[in-house]
């Protein structure tokens, strides 16, 4: 998994050097701050914002990318929400929703 917070290091080093001008986070997937995820990412989309928080406080200008996601990324989770370990599916929702044509 990807280490995000560790860019919370480059945020203090950037304010102790005093030199840099523009920090652009390692972070090209989905705007966290528009989007409610299902469990398995909103752990991984709260670091997102961890990080994104701390940039935003250190007072340096910050750009954010968004390439909302490649879909290739999730294809495994999303075909097959399987957890091989405890050989368990997940199935989010209640099956309720109505297809309207």
């Amino acid at each position: 998994m990807p280490s995000y917070l560790e860019q919370l290091k480059i945020i203090i080093a950037m304010k102790e050097a005093g030199n840099i001008k523009r920090f652009i986070p390692s972070e090209f997937g989905n705007e966290v701050d528009r989007i409610s995820p299902l469990p398995p990412f909103k752990a991984i989309f709260d670091k997102k914002k961890a990080v994104r928080r701390a940039a935003e406080k250190s007072g340096k200008p910050c750009t954010f990318i968004f390439a909302n996601s490649f879909g290739a990324y999730f294809v495994n989770i999303l075909l097959r929400p399987f957890d091989e370990k405890l050989h368990k599916v997940t199935v989010y929702g209640t099956g309720e929703t109505k297809y309207k044509s």
